[in-house]
């Protein structure tokens, strides 16, 4: 119960954009899950650290939480979100290739439509921020049908910017 309470007293700071109490407080909930051994719980929290680690621009301290939320739980839901936040770190950190390679490979393995909007979305923010407008026009259009909004939302602000920078007035209405 207290480990609950300190996770969700993360999650709130988080949320808030306070990502060093965020981090305070998923460490003090992760010491009490270690006390009852739940390494599926464990692996949440771990996720949350690297998360807030990532926002607070920590890229090395996230990877390491990812890494470790991955070893306590491989079960495929817990590795797809994990590894999308591995390759946007990559990606920042110039290891492309390896960044694109992940997305995709995890792509393939995914069932749930939000969660592949998603997908396609990370993958369709890369093409576009290395100006691959052609590959990014075609996974941004895939996310733009997402059943989630910010997704939506995003997705068509980003291809709005594309079909400006090659001038197709049709598509961007």
């Amino acid at each position: 119960f207290v480990a609950l309470i300190y996770n969700r007293l993360g999650r709130l700071f988080y949320n808030e954009n306070y990502c060093d109490l965020a981090i305070l407080k998923y460490k003090k909930a992760l010491k009490y899950v270690d006390l009852i051994n739940d390494n599926s719980y464990r692996a949440n929290l771990l996720k949350e650290l690297g998360n807030s680690y990532q926002f607070f621009n920590n890229a090395d301290s996230a990877l390491y939480y990812y890494s470790e939320s991955l070893r306590c739980n491989s079960s495929l839901n817990n590795k797809l979100d994990v590894e999308k936040c591995i390759a946007q770190i990559l990606f920042n950190k110039g290891e492309k290739d390896t960044a694109y390679l992940l997305i995709k490979n995890n792509l393939d393995n995914i069932e749930n439509n939000i969660v592949k909007d998603s997908y396609s979305f990370i993958l369709g923010e890369m093409y576009f921020v290395d100006k691959e407008y052609d590959s990014a026009i075609y996974y941004l259009e895939r996310s733009f049908n997402s059943q989630h909004y910010y997704t939506r939302l995003i997705s068509s602000r980003m291809l709005s910017v594309i079909y400006d920078s090659i001038c197709n007035i049709d598509k961007k209405a």
